[in-house]
């Protein structure tokens, strides 16, 4: 299969599936996941392994369905909802499209249709470093692009080419 290059050529996603909103995960039909194939061509389960959002430190991360806040101990926490707000106190947060009153300790929306008790941030997780990158490289088709063995060229222009962290 081929992958397909997301916005701002910086992702790839295998065929079949197409970029999330996020820019960093692939949709299927079947819901968030990547699926790739055995050996025979047939398609595999969508992996079970949980995906993560980095934090801006680079070192922090949270599950794929939550959102990084700064914690009052300077560290990264995790909003247990996804595109959350992140409360001023540093220990609270909301959900998308709503705003903290930390005096009434409820989230609630611009237009007041909604009203929900403020959530918790837990602490988020320290990132596993990046897999070694193999010596061997694939030469693009243009004959001067190449990626890491077991990446995929992506034609991202006319003449420009970007390596998918996907295999075929």
């Amino acid at each position: 299969p081929q992958s397909v290059p997301c916005a701002g050529g910086h992702r790839c996603c295998p065929r079949g599936s197409r970029c999330g909103a996020d820019g960093e995960s692939c949709v299927t039909d079947l819901g968030t996941g990547t699926r790739g194939t055995d050996g025979h061509g047939d398609p595999l389960p969508v992996s079970a392994a949980p995906r993560a959002v980095p934090c801006p430190d680079g070192q922090s991360e949270c599950p794929d369905d939550a959102t990084c806040c700064v914690t009052s101990s300077g560290a990264w926490g995790c909003c247990p909802m996804p595109q959350a707000s992140c409360c001023a106190d540093k220990v609270h947060c909301c959900p998308h499209a709503t705003v903290c009153d930390l005096t009434r300790g409820r989230c609630v929306s611009p237009s007041g249709d909604a009203d929900v008790p403020l959530s918790a941030a837990f602490p988020a997780w320290k990132r596993r470093p990046p897999a070694p990158v193999a010596l061997r490289q694939v030469l693009c088709p243009d004959g001067r692009s190449a990626c890491p063995d077991g990446a995929t060229c992506c034609q991202l222009a006319p003449a420009q080419y970007g390596c998918c962290p996907l295999q075929n």
